[in-house]
């Protein structure tokens, strides 16, 4: 399988650009195989990054730790200006004093200072042949840091919330999908969080979606979950062990109201974290579910599948007459890929039309319901829901039954040119 990293397109996104301007000269020397040198520079650029992203913490933050860091590396210099000890003490700490690189990442640099002391020094083998880094070393050595590094923006967990929620805020008259917000995000805030910072960034604005009422909660509340749901996509496993690490924390959400609305949304995406929350998040969930219609749609993990779709068909063509509306139903639809649910879900809308109370809202739920879905009805669907049609006049009487129910034909001859429905007579005589 070939490999579809690009040095040079990462090096693009070097954060700092004094950084980008060092590492062309790494670049240069890997572009013309001289690995050995791009090695020794690699190293070199490193160094100025790491004091570069000190500084731009203290600088921007009055970050502390950055300073007193920044301090140290200073005296280690003055007291002997020709040891390479402080770029080791430099590495070392802010490993583990910042959260900047994580301990895989600080590792990576580590090695990346050995192999730069064997192709920068005269070691030679037994043949008194200098040490020479290949291609593949080289380019493993640059990868790890331009990821682990280079690309990453100097950031402070505590101020990037402050940062991304205030930014999310102004931006989401323009941010209006999914896709757009997803590049914005991950160019400006996700590609640049380590660990510690993702998980950071996701317990603050799960706090903000699904726990704080207050008005400025209530206004970002939906670009702020869909902020929280992309970055969950990053890395899942990650997020769900932090939920199940810390239990309480995320099992203290609102009583109802909003909050919990989004939270049974995700929680229909991400049912693995509904088991790990505690029983009285898990009663707030109920609650909610059973008095608010997409939530009562979507909240199938506290059953299973099969029994939802039970439940809910039972609901459906009772007497209740629920109003779903067509986001909820797309919602449903996206429970599962599997044709067995799509089949369910097409089932569920046909006896929700079947069942309308009255002309408009017949009017209604064809629209919202059934025309979206006619492209996933198979033959059986097509006949199941014409005869469901024939016991109902709200449905087969009102005027907009004449243009809806012959998009139904025209997708069961689509389906079979030769199938025959002319015993289907009242179904058939309001078609013209």
């Amino acid at each position: 399988m070939l490999d579809e990293y690009s040095i040079e397109q990462r090096a693009t996104q070097i954060f700092d650009t004094r950084s980008k301007e060092y590492f062309s000269e790494v670049l240069s020397c890997y572009a013309a195989g001289n690995y050995r040198s791009a090695v020794v520079m690699l190293w070199s650029v490193v160094v100025c990054d790491l004091l570069f992203k000190l500084q731009h913490l203290v600088d921007l933050y009055g970050d502390d730790k950055a300073k007193n860091i920044l301090a140290e590396i200073g005296k280690l210099q003055e007291d002997n200006e020709r040891s390479p000890v402080w770029e080791t003490k430099l590495v070392e700490s802010v490993a583990e004093q910042t959260q900047l690189i994580d301990i895989a990442e600080r590792e990576n640099l580590l090695h990346l200072q050995r192999q730069r002391h064997l192709a920068a020094h005269p070691v030679v083998n037994a043949n008194f042949q200098l040490h020479r880094p290949n291609r593949d070393t080289a380019r493993a050595l640059i990868r790890n840091a331009l990821d682990g590094l280079l690309m990453k923006a100097p950031i402070l967990s505590k101020q990037v919330v402050g940062d991304l929620v205030e930014d999310l805020a102004q931006a989401s008259g323009i941010l209006i999908d999914d896709k757009k917000l997803k590049a914005y995000l991950e160019s400006k805030y996700y590609s640049r969080f380590n660990p510690e910072v993702e998980k950071a960034v996701f317990k603050a604005l799960w706090k903000f979606v699904f726990r704080l009422t207050d008005e400025t909660c209530e206004k970002n509340r939906a670009i702020n979950y869909s902020a929280l749901r992309l970055l969950f996509e990053r890395n899942p496993a990650q997020f769900r062990k932090q939920v199940e690490a810390d239990s309480d924390y995320f099992s203290t959400i609102a009583n109802g109201g909003d909050p919990v609305v989004c939270l049974i949304h995700f929680l229909s995406r991400e049912s693995s974290l509904y088991g790990l929350l505690a029983d009285h998040a898990k009663t707030a969930i109920q609650h909610v579910a059973d008095n608010d219609v997409t939530s009562r749609c979507l909240a199938w993990f506290t059953a299973s599948l099969p029994e939802h779709a039970d439940l809910l068909r039972v609901w459906i063509v009772g007497h209740e007459y629920p109003d779903i509306e067509r986001e909820t139903w797309d919602d449903l639809r996206e429970i599962s890929d599997s044709p067995e649910w799509v089949g369910t879900v097409v089932r569920l809308a046909s006896a929700y039309y079947v069942a309308s109370s009255n002309y408009d809202g017949a009017d209604k739920r064809f629209n919202e319901a059934i025309r979206p879905l006619l492209p996933s009805f198979t033959l059986d669907d097509c006949i199941e829901l014409i005869r469901g049609i024939e016991t109902n006049g709200q449905t087969w009487e009102r005027r907009g039954a004449y243009r809806d129910h012959r998009e139904l034909r025209t997708r069961a001859l689509e389906i079979d040119p030769a199938v025959d429905l002319t015993e289907y007579r009242v179904f058939n005589c309001h078609l013209g």
